[in-house]
């Protein structure tokens, strides 16, 4: 398959690759990623494809294999795991409600808001250290209050 035809064959299905990614991944950047991802593998393995009428499901499973990378990335890398004796120090010093709630916290979020809130850490700071894009951690960070919030405020009103 020459670069003509790939690229006839790419664009010919190009929707189709972008609703796949779109199925995988949910933001913006991350699918064109991976939909570029996709097609520099098939174009690298194009010497792989015996028939030109299976380019689309040849590519379409490259491009599924790959998102399924990105996700196991994430998950592997979705939180910066806390020792817990240097979070009991740090828990001891303030108010034991607001430590309580913490705690029942996830991981992942318990560890954007100690990094932010105990530490200090600014929002790019944090993402550089979990590997995680900033906007990943502001959206921990905002899950996080609320489930403080809420947590408080059930137990204040049961007081």
């Amino acid at each position: 398959m020459n670069a003509e035809e790939f690229q006839a064959e790419a664009q010919r299905i190009e929707r189709l690759l972008y609703r796949i990614a779109w199925s995988y991944l949910d933001h913006e950047q991350d699918v064109e990623d991976a939909v570029q991802e996709g097609m520099v593998k098939a174009w690298e393995k194009r010497d792989s494809l015996k028939d030109i009428r299976q380019f689309k499901p040849w590519v379409t499973r490259i491009l599924a294999n790959h998102c399924k990378d990105v996700l196991r990335k994430r998950k592997r890398w979705s939180f910066y795991p806390l020792r817990e004796d240097i979070v009991q120090v740090e828990m001891q010093e303030t108010e034991e409600p607001l430590m309580d709630a913490v705690r029942q916290l996830k991981p992942e979020l318990r560890a954007v808001i100690t990094l932010y809130y105990m530490e200090g850490y600014s929002i790019a700071e944090i993402a550089a250290m979990l590997g995680i894009p900033p906007g990943t951690v502001k959206t921990r960070m905002r899950r996080a209050r609320k489930q403080l919030g809420t947590a408080l405020f059930t137990e204040t009103e049961a007081k």
